[in-house]
């Protein structure tokens, strides 16, 4: 455990961050997800950190945890503290460092969309840095470290501003030599299905809801695979593991060039998808986020 000492005291910033993490969630185990991190590790901190302190944070139950007394009280003075430092910091990196765009996505837009992208916009932009802070939530735009983000969701975006860059529209694939293609919703439910799913609220449609909106009930799981990584259910689906839900268009440059196929060709869709997302606090800043957000933009008008 890493301590800062002088006037501040003895204060386990690594450990007061896990504990946070564990605290939100209620669980170690998804804290741990979150944190890329054993569940072990997660323990270890808060044990320690209670053994620091000399009283018990949490109550370990069977199916999670819940903050004690003590660990409500440090969990609000955590809270703040941590969002200062975090608000802090990132206004000094910003300030020492004009020439640098932090983008705030997930892992399946960062990999699928952008990175085949990222050349153009380095030819565009030679003197800008571009940074990619990534999270399979993807939804958190309380993380201050960012200049602009593409994350998935609805309209509302406290505090930015959103552009809908593409609606949700959702596809079974597979790959080639798994399965052929077209099937009837019916005998996609005999294939094995490989799921993505995350800690929290579900934001995206899972398979059930995609079986009914083709309006069939949906199957009892047979066989199934279950990721928390979109990018390791596509890497899944191309090994030949089963099919998956592809959200267009971060499947359709797989479609195109043959590696995954469409298992039907209507797709299911929603008012969400991936949203341009600009902080209201970078107005007046620099014009290097803003051209890379007309990037952003353009180039997804021109996928469509």
């Amino acid at each position: 455990m890493e301590f800062i000492p002088a006037r501040f005291g003895r204060l386990p910033l690594r450990s007061l961050a896990v504990f946070e993490a564990a605290a939100r969630h209620g669980k170690f185990a998804a804290a741990a997800g979150e944190l890329a991190m054993t569940q072990a590790g997660v323990s270890q901190h808060i044990a320690q950190l209670e053994s620091e302190l000399g009283v018990v944070l949490f109550h370990r139950r069977h199916r999670g945890v819940q903050l004690t007394d003590a660990g409500a009280k440090l969990l609000d003075a955590a809270t703040d503290g941590l969002h200062t430092l975090a608000r802090g910091v990132a206004e000094a990196r910003r300030a020492g460092s004009g020439r640098t765009v932090n983008i705030l996505t997930d892992f399946g837009f960062a990999a699928w969309w952008l990175m085949p992208r990222i050349a153009e916009l380095s030819e565009l932009m030679p003197q800008v840095e571009i940074r990619l802070v990534t999270s399979q939530g993807g939804s958190d735009i309380g993380e201050p470290d960012f200049d602009l983000a593409v994350l998935f969701g609805g309209s509302d975006w406290p505090g930015c501003r959103a552009r809908r860059l593409f609606a949700e529209r959702v596809y079974p694939v597979c790959a080639p030599a798994y399965a052929q293609a077209p099937l009837a919703p019916a005998q996609i439910a005999d294939l094995r299905l490989l799921h993505l799913r995350h800690h929290g609220a579900q934001r995206w449609f899972e398979w059930d809801d995609w079986f009914a909106g083709m309006g069939i009930t949906p199957p009892r799981r047979q066989q199934e695979l279950v990721f928390s990584n979109y990018q390791i259910v596509l890497q899944a689906v191309l090994l030949g593991q089963g099919v998956a839900l592809g959200w267009a268009p971060l499947i359709d440059e797989l479609i195109a060039n043959g590696s995954l196929i469409r298992l039907c060709d209507t797709p299911l869709t929603s008012a969400r998808g991936y949203h341009l997302i600009e902080p209201l606090r970078a107005a007046g800043g620099t014009n290097h986020a803003a051209r890379v957000a007309d990037w952003l933009w353009q180039a997804e008008r021109g996928a469509a």
